[in-house]
């Protein structure tokens, strides 16, 4: 088996508004077909546009090698290998940044056709499965203020909350991006009354956007809810402010989290070395795709660390993020942004069949490789550029 074509589809939805954070406005979608007539998707968190550039880059010189001529030809099924030729052979443009994006769509890509061509679910290729559920945490995001009041905010979040609560969710991550519109206390006070609707036998996070500057005003604020049991804190500081962030976290007995943007396990080494961070968030899109998230996972493992990867981005990231979570033992649940939440054409709609809930957590699936194909109709609707294709 050989891979024959690797295709970009730039897709984007038409109800796009760039003050918010609809992080599923858009995706490139990353097709991989081989010789057998089988295929793989993948997705990246990266505008599209850029991604179908680098994509179509031809080759300069051996460190700066087209993604063409690293994989046409080459055996799907040597997935690991692949990431490292890839990497290696694109090393001076793309080692961060764009090049760790459109890999990290290739590799679940090739994840996905993997399992099709093999008969078996991704994560039985990954290792097998650790769980047989998977735990999901409902993502709830009231959208930036955007000129709204704090009682607002406030009527809209609880809203959300007996929502999460009502549709069967045990695990809640409360999205509290309101920045200058509250002071810390008001931070504060707000966090006790989420944990009062929830109640305590469910898991309660919560994201605060690196809120603050520096870690002696994000401590003041962590300490007072320390009795609050939250099961992390995402990104109170600065990704790049390792140093607070190692302050924060050994200073506190709330959880530290951070890492959603960061990319291979090289970044997340230095995360959990310098930054001391209690749990890592690896994007699938951002990292490097499954094959790096897992690298990153079990290197927090050997430290004692949780892994709850990150995930904002449509169900083809859903799927990759089920899969992983299935096989990382340090993973106690995952991140899920549910579009009935937060309304987003691509997010509900661009893969099937979606993650069933079932008493709070997702069994694991048996359907080969991810177990989710496009939704093709919307693909051609929302495609915005003609599919760019390297064969």
């Amino acid at each position: 088996m050989k891979i024959v074509r690797i295709e970009c589809l730039q897709i984007r939805a038409s109800q796009a508004a760039p003050d918010d954070c609809d992080g599923a406005v858009d995706t490139a979608v990353i097709r991989i077909s081989a010789d057998n007539g089988l295929w793989g998707i993948g997705e990246t968190d990266a505008p599209p546009k850029v991604i179908a550039a680098l994509l179509a880059t031809p080759s300069a010189h051996i460190w700066s090698q087209s993604i063409r001529d690293l994989l046409i030809g080459e055996n799907p099924l040597d997935v690991e290998r692949l990431w490292d030729k890839v990497y290696e052979g694109t090393i001076y443009h793309g080692r961060r940044g764009l090049g760790i994006m459109l890999m990290s769509a290739i590799d679940i890509a090739l994840h996905d056709l993997r399992g099709k061509a093999l008969g078996l679910p991704v994560y039985q290729l990954l290792g097998g499965a650790a769980r047989q559920n998977v735990l999901p945490y409902a993502t709830l995001f009231p959208s930036m203020p955007r000129g709204r009041s704090w009682s607002e905010m406030v009527n809209v979040s609880v809203g959300l909350l007996e929502a999460a609560i009502s549709k069967g969710f045990k695990a809640i991550k409360m999205e509290t991006l309101f920045y200058d519109l509250i002071t810390d206390r008001q931070w504060v006070d707000f966090i006790w009354q989420c944990r009062r609707i929830v109640g305590e036998d469910c898991s309660l996070m919560t994201d605060v956007g690196y809120r603050w500057k520096n870690s002696k005003e994000a401590l003041w604020a962590l300490r007072r809810v320390e009795d609050a049991q939250l099961l992390f804190v995402e990104t109170p500081l600065h990704t790049d402010d390792l140093d607070g962030l190692a302050r924060l976290a050994d200073s506190t007995t709330t959880p530290v989290a951070a890492g959603e943007f960061l990319q291979t396990r090289h970044e997340f080494r230095e995360l959990i070395e310098r930054g001391r961070c209690d749990v890592i968030q690896p994007d699938m899109g951002r990292v490097g795709g499954l094959t790096e998230a897992l690298r990153c996972a079990r290197m927090a493992s050997q430290k004692g660390l949780r892994c709850v990867p990150h995930a904002w981005k449509t169900g083809l990231t859903v799927a990759a993020t089920l899969h992983f979570g299935a096989v990382a033992p340090n993973c106690p649940c995952v991140e899920f942004f549910d579009p009935a939440f937060f309304p987003s054409l691509l997010r509900s709609e661009l893969v099937r069949p979606d993650a069933e809930l079932r008493d709070g957590v997702w069994p694991v699936t048996t359907t080969p490789g991810l177990g989710v194909v496009l939704n093709e109709a919307l693909v051609k609707s929302c495609l915005v550029e003609p599919i760019t294709v390297v064969e």
